[in-house]
């Protein structure tokens, strides 16, 4: 049975301020179970440090991304919470000019990293990875991208996923990746203990069948 969810004080909406609103717009309510209750956009998300993941310096295509994957429409639906984020020079200035001076100044200014964790400790998860010079092909507004049905097929995979024990909070973060244009380009459930589901968003490069834009790796232990 779920313990009552009460209000214990005023919070902003993190997920609202990646969208562009202030933080008066953003006023919300801080809930007993840690989560953030939106008045604005109606949603419940998980608070990160913004002091340690440099979010708001972010594309504003993977802005819009994160604030998707955050909110939840019900107090009590299973989610995912930001762990990790990276995006441009993450070393020193002289590791930065020593990339440069070898050529990869493109991977060390564009490349970006993010880690959403499904658990308390780290067994299930969701690996992201993009360039920014390659999000033309991505929706700029993925919020809106998420409204969307999941169609047949979509619905049995993630009936299929249950099957495969993964984790409830990972299947609702898949449907959610699905509803916002990602495909399934690969599923691997033949490890002894590892389950892995690698999705994409973003065209191939152009000639090729390299993806480009958004790739997410999502892994599970059973």
């Amino acid at each position: 049975m779920n313990a009552k969810i009460t209000i214990t004080g005023f919070a902003v909406c993190q997920a609202c301020q990646m969208s562009g609103h202030d933080g008066d717009s953003c006023r919300a309510n801080q809930l007993s179970d840690g989560r953030t209750g939106c008045i604005n956009c109606g949603s419940y998300t998980v608070p990160f440090d913004s002091h340690k993941l440099p979010v708001y310096s972010l594309p504003p295509s993977i802005k819009s991304f994160v604030a998707t994957m955050l909110r939840e429409s019900e107090p009590y639906e299973p989610y995912v919470k930001l762990a990790m984020v990276q995006f441009g020079p993450d070393g020193s200035s002289s590791q930065a000019a020593a990339a440069c001076a070898q050529g990869n100044a493109d991977v060390i200014l564009n490349g970006g990293r993010l880690a959403f964790s499904a658990d308390d400790h780290g067994l299930s998860r969701l690996a992201v990875s993009f360039d920014a010079s390659e999000l033309q092909d991505v929706p700029q507004n993925f919020d809106f991208a998420a409204r969307k049905e999941l169609d047949v097929e979509s619905q049995q995979f993630l009936r299929n996923l249950k099957l495969h024990s993964c984790p409830p909070a990972l299947v609702a973060a898949i449907g959610k990746l699905i509803k916002m244009g990602f495909a399934v380009r690969h599923t691997d459930f033949s490890g002894a203990s590892m389950r892995r589901i690698l999705l994409h968003c973003g065209g191939n490069i152009a000639g090729t069948s390299v993806p480009k834009g958004i790739m997410v790796e999502a892994t599970y232990l059973v």
